[in-house]
């Protein structure tokens, strides 16, 4: 099923074409060749490569200086537009760079007449990154979050970084003074998850420097993250397990799965399994407890793409059937080692701590979920003496500038549901909203909606848009053995 909302488009006689700016090798004259890389140097883009100093604390511009990383990735024109567009990463904790490769794939067609422009957010990447590395990851999957409070202690003294300074509002100084560096007069952006925040941070205070907004996996704007992951996780594995009763085979092969999933949070919800796995990414032996916070991270980390997300009806009936999880905790352990690799979670708390902890909904009671109330109490753990930043007043209040801004959603989101979305299309007015059937968290890399995301940029015009592709979209296919999906 697709879902389409419409609100009021307003007039876009601002889109004329303007002249274009100077050759690429002019205006980035100051940049060095770069190839970026990504899956494993499977996917490559060759960029130009920068870096900028900016002030730690904007609040003394002759402080310590920290340099912020960047790459872009000229148009194919000769000529590029005058508006860029920027990549928000998500996370938080994300580097954009990293995620170029990526990113330029999906955004080909709006490469051609306009420039990308990946700037990793100060704490990530090239830029001061609060990286902190885990010799363990099953800490985080078994939820040991006493001794990820202990690591990340560790780190924390370690980093040449005044933490306090590195929350959104502050990253969005740093778009700014990225767009001034270039004098660029208007840019757009495209956000993903995290990233949206950071695109709406920046649109409520440069509102008159953006042309247009995409977000997606949308993080609203009075959501404190982490605050429903509870919720959002359980909704999505239900409709996960909706989904494989109504498909013949899927039914057929794994024949009440609701109840197999019940079973299976029961009994570890008791019990903890000792077991020995084969490190996904060394190859060691590694002995875990599998027990209800290593089910409820596991199944989180593989419920955010449809690939993974289609191997999760095979993986708890197997758990269920035959008692031996192994294989589940195996694939979570792999997924987990790949998202741990792509984030520097100092600033996961960086921001955390800042802005959403201190407002957290504590009458929302999520100890009936698979998830529980773990993030609270993680929060809780590492807020109590992380040094917080300040955020202002208004920073969770709705706003609307009118800017054209298209909001894109996956159906079977675990983190950003279509719900969010919704959100997001009540508080822009100039908004359309569009959900696909049968995807998870981030669509923009699909080509049905990477090809809509580059007729927005080009036209912004919401009624000439056309979404015909969304027709075509629907689940991935279940995995019914090890051999793969069904055909």
């Amino acid at each position: 099923m697709v879902q389409i909302k419409r609100k009021l488009f307003g007039l876009l006689g601002a889109c004329l074409a303007l002249p274009g700016l100077a050759l690429a090798t002019d205006r980035y004259a100051d940049l060095n060749a770069c190839e970026l890389s990504a899956a494993g140097g499977r996917l490559t883009v060759q960029a130009r490569c920068g870096s900028f100093s900016v002030p730690e604390n904007p609040g003394q511009p002759a402080g310590r200086s920290i340099e912020l990383a960047y790459a872009v990735v000229p148009a194919r024109t000769s000529r590029a537009r005058p508006d860029p567009v920027f990549f928000l990463a998500g996370g938080p904790g994300q580097s954009a760079r990293d995620a170029a490769p990526i990113m330029r794939a999906a955004l080909r067609h709006v490469n051609r007449d306009r420039d990308l422009i990946f700037l990793d957010q100060r704490g990530t990447g090239g830029s001061n990154a609060l990286d902190c590395d885990f010799d363990h990851m099953t800490d985080l999957l078994e939820q040991d979050y006493a001794a990820v409070n202990r690591r990340l202690r560790e780190c924390q003294s370690g980093w040449d970084a005044d933490v306090r300074f590195y929350t959104t509002e502050i990253a969005a100084l740093d778009l700014e003074a990225m767009r001034q560096r270039y004098g660029f007069e208007r840019i757009n952006l495209v956000g993903g998850s995290y990233g949206t925040r950071l695109a709406q941070v920046y649109l409520r205070s440069h509102a008159e420097h953006v042309r247009s907004v995409v977000i997606d996996g949308v993080v609203p704007t009075r959501l404190r993250l982490g605050a429903e992951h509870g919720l959002k996780l359980d909704q999505t594995l239900y409709r996960l397990f909706d989904a494989c009763a109504g498909d013949a085979d899927c039914a057929r092969a794994f024949p009440d799965l609701e109840a197999a999933f019940d079973a299976l949070v029961g009994h570890y919800s008791d019990n903890g399994q000792p077991l020995s796995l084969t490190h996904p990414r060394t190859g060691q032996a590694v002995d875990l407890t599998f027990n209800r916070d290593f089910l409820a991270s596991g199944l989180r980390f593989l419920a955010y793409a449809p690939q993974t997300q289609m191997v999760i009806p095979y993986l708890v009936h197997e758990a269920a059937i035959t008692g031996d999880p192994t294989r589940l905790a195996s694939q979570a352990l792999m997924v987990t080692e790949q998202m741990g690799d792509m984030i520097a979670i100092g600033l996961n708390f960086a921001v955390g701590c800042a802005e959403d902890w201190p407002s957290w909904p504590r009458d929302l009671d999520q100890s009936h979920t698979l998830l529980g109330d773990a993030m609270l109490e993680f929060y809780d753990m590492v807020c109590s003496w992380w040094p917080r930043g300040e955020v202002g007043d208004d920073f969770h209040q709705p706003f609307d500038p009118g800017t054209p801004v298209l909001i894109l959603s996956g159906e079977f989101d675990p983190v950003t549901p279509p719900e969010y979305g919704d959100e997001a299309a009540d508080q822009f007015a100039n908004s359309l909203h569009l959900v696909g059937a049968g995807l998870g968290h981030i669509v923009s890399t699909h080509p049905c909606f990477s090809g809509i995301l580059s007729q927005f940029i080009d036209s912004l015009d919401f009624d000439q848009l056309d979404t015909s592709c969304l027709d075509q979209l629907g689940p991935e296919p279940f995995f019914l053995n090890l051999l793969g999906p069904t055909p």
